[in-house]
């Protein structure tokens, strides 16, 4: 018997969404992303990876626990604990138990992250310049207020019509 072949879909789908603004930022998202660790890591940070940032990103200056840094990242609480014992072996950040809850782990930045996070302030102005000239100023500020638009209001939803 011979299974059906649904290739036609597939190109449909490409077609379709080759243009749409969620491919379009998805792309864009991988490529300045991309680039940035690329940056960071000529500046010393090879061994951090797209992953790693949702660490940096969840992490209060004073600590945070882990069930905290999983839950603002959308991650669960055991793929958090990897990406902080990744990072607790490369020395960005270090863990210790929380003093008032010794069942929990409380993650703090290391100096190595501290550079590391001065380092990406670096990276991303040099992105942002980078972008900047290759759409000109006046479009450059277009697409900041754009994305800011859509990040604040989470974004449009599907179309009602």
């Amino acid at each position: 018997m011979e299974l059906p072949m649904y290739g036609d879909a597939l190109r449909e789908f490409a077609a379709a969404s080759g243009d749409g603004v969620a491919h379009l930022l998805a792309r864009a998202s991988g490529i300045t992303m991309g680039n940035a660790l690329q940056r960071l890591a000529e500046m010393g940070h090879s061994s951090v990876r797209m992953a790693h940032l949702a660490v940096f990103s969840s992490l209060d200056p004073e600590g945070t626990r882990i069930s905290d840094l999983a839950a603002r990242a959308g991650i669960s609480r055991q793929a958090m604990s990897m990406l902080v014992r990744d990072l607790e072996a490369s020395g960005y950040v270090r863990s210790a138990p929380d003093p008032s809850d010794r069942r929990a782990i409380i993650v703090e930045l290391d100096r190595r992250g501290a550079e590391f996070c001065r380092a990406a302030v670096v990276a991303s102005a040099e992105l942002d310049a980078a972008v900047e000239a290759t759409v000109g100023r006046t479009e450059f500020e277009q697409i900041r207020r754009a994305l800011q638009a859509i990040i604040g209001g989470a974004g449009p939803g599907p179309s009602t019509r």
